[in-house]
């Protein structure tokens, strides 16, 4: 019974922390050399595939950035999925908006790993439990033998990397830098949130914002 109830456990907070935290920071980094002032204006762009994740990665940043006092512009609302691997078109687009820093978020890989938790088994188990598995078999036998057996899990799941940097416009570089990790890339609009949220708290931290 101890064995199931710890099973029990494990499972819950393993479910619990992965329903909670879909985005870890994996590390950060600030430019020593850069000190500067604030940025009051900032341009977001995400490289993003699809044309949705864009979308909801840079409107959860820029909603966030508004919330910190910092105007903040979508790229998608000024430049097309079609012209934003134009670096000539971007710069353009970063001049016009008056933005004096961009932030980028990009996933720049995906890997499967596989968790598995073991099974518990009091006695050994022939794969099923009715009469011919043991002719004299009761419901204290068959207590004994099933009720503390539990199967192996095996659970297969993709973890993206994403590598977020901010740039200053008026030296063009790089001022501050994020890596995070995701075990539910799929599930944007949440893994969005959460990674505007850590970032905004990252540079608020660093006195950027």
């Amino acid at each position: 019974m101890r064995n199931l109830i710890r099973i029990a456990v494990v499972l819950c907070l393993t479910t619990l922390l992965c329903s909670c935290a879909s985005v870890s920071v994996v590390d950060t980094w600030r430019n020593p050399s850069l000190s500067g002032n604030r940025l009051h204006k900032v341009l977001v762009v995400s490289f993003a595939r699809k044309e949705g994740s864009r979308a909801v990665y840079e409107d959860t940043l820029v909603s966030e950035l508004h919330k910190h006092g910092v105007e903040a512009v979508a790229s998608y609302t000024i430049l097309s999925q079609a012209t934003l691997p134009d670096w000539h078109a971007l710069d353009r687009a970063v001049r016009s908006t008056g933005s004096n820093g961009v932030l980028t978020v990009q996933t720049i890989k995906v890997e499967k790993q596989t968790t598995v938790q073991p099974g518990a088994v009091a006695t050994p188990y022939p794969g099923y439990w009715y009469p011919p598995a043991f002719p004299d078999w009761d419901f204290p036998g068959y207590y004994r033998s099933m009720a503390l057996y539990g199967p192996t899990y095996v659970s297969t799941y993709d973890v993206a990397t994403m590598q977020v940097n901010l740039f200053d416009l008026s030296s063009d570089r790089l001022v501050w830098a994020g890596t995070m990790q995701t075990m539910a890339p799929e599930n944007v609009t949440k893994v969005g949130k959460d990674l505007a949220h850590k970032v905004v708290k990252s540079l608020k931290k660093e006195g950027l914002i």
